[in-house]
């Protein structure tokens, strides 16, 4: 299937042509918008600060839909959550089915909620009686297909509804992954590219105060600005792999449209009870480099409760400047 891996490469060069390549070490940030997108991700993709793009992933697309191939029962579901300061809460949440001919079907949900917020301005600094909202919202429907044994693709459509006040943005981005099995050992290499798709433009009337009369007027001339398009390459594999524990190594470069380049480490190493009782304790951490936010570890359990299996993760990372993130997962697969 070598002419499917050179076409689908062909079509993510051309996609990234005018909005990534040409501004490679250029000054990118505040042109895009949607920030809420980069948030996608599970605890454990936290804890391996997302050098997870080549990493098998119970059927949770997140960073690339290829992954979604991987999945070994009928089902599964999971969902996160993730809290930052001042009530800030992402969450999100998956289900996925697996078709008899190799081809997998999911739909993600997530949404970043934060409490009201006084409105205050240069003349009322202790709030004028108003208070304003903001949300997040995306709804995506994947596809994953496995053509051969050592090679998968999957594409996701991702609709996008932004608050800001009294201004709505609303979208569609598209995500579209591969991932190679390189049959050296368990090596395996994906490319992916997120959240790529036409300008934003906002919707609505704001208020504004206007000089010197201090009366308010309505202003909807909002600019254009493109989505949080991200470009990874990833490449995974294990070190140790038998019946009674497995250490995997990860690394990845991830290229946003609208910041510097950042790289990636990481490493998960899972230890099985007993053949008795065959559950799993995962222990994980990672370092990004050129980030905000530059490490994460975790830990995780798994547990084969016939006829599902359960997963737990919790990661804890850091943020420039939130400070601590706590994330928390669960996932549960049809054995």
């Amino acid at each position: 299937m070598w002419w499917l891996s050179l076409g689908i490469s062909c079509v993510v060069v051309v996609a990234l042509r005018g909005q990534i390549l040409p501004q490679f070490g250029a000054e990118r940030i505040g042109i895009a918008t949607v920030m809420g997108l980069k948030l996608l991700g599970g605890a454990r993709e936290a804890a391996l600060m997302q050098a997870t793009a080549a990493l098998s992933e119970r059927a949770a697309p997140w960073l690339n839909p290829a992954l979604a191939a991987e999945q070994r029962g009928r089902y599964a579901a999971g969902a996160v959550s993730q809290r930052f300061v001042a009530e800030i809460w992402f969450h999100a949440a998956y289900i996925s089915y697996r078709s008899w001919d190799a081809g997998t079907f999911s739909l993600l949900l997530s949404g970043l909620v934060a409490p009201p917020i006084e409105e205050t301005t240069e003349f009322r600094p202790y709030g004028t009686g108003r208070q304003f909202y903001f949300g997040h919202w995306t709804a995506a429907i994947a596809y994953a297909h496995r053509f051969t044994e050592q090679f998968a693709a999957g594409v996701a459509l991702r609709y996008v509804q932004e608050r800001w006040a009294e201004a709505t943005v609303r979208g569609v981005v598209w995500d579209a992954g591969t991932l190679y099995w390189t049959g050296i050992g368990s090596v395996r290499f994906a490319v992916a590219v997120s959240h790529f798709g036409l300008p934003f433009h906002a919707t609505g009337i704001l208020p504004v105060i206007q000089q010197p009369m201090y009366t308010e007027g309505q202003r909807a001339d909002f600019r254009e600005f493109a989505p949080p398009t991200t470009f990874r390459i990833g490449i995974a594999g294990e070190v140790l792999h038998d019946d009674s524990q497995r250490w995997t190594w990860a690394l990845s470069l991830e290229h946003p449209s609208d910041n510097a380049e950042s790289y990636a480490v990481a490493s998960e190493y899972a230890m099985r009870f007993s053949p008795a009782f065959p559950a799993e304790l995962l222990l994980r951490a990672g370092l990004r480099a050129r980030a905000a936010e530059w490490w994460g570890a975790g830990v995780g359990l798994q547990l084969p409760l016939a006829p599902i299996t359960l997963q737990l993760d919790y990661a804890l990372s850091t943020r420039f400047p939130l400070g601590l993130i706590h994330r928390i997962g669960c996932s549960i697969e049809s054995l």
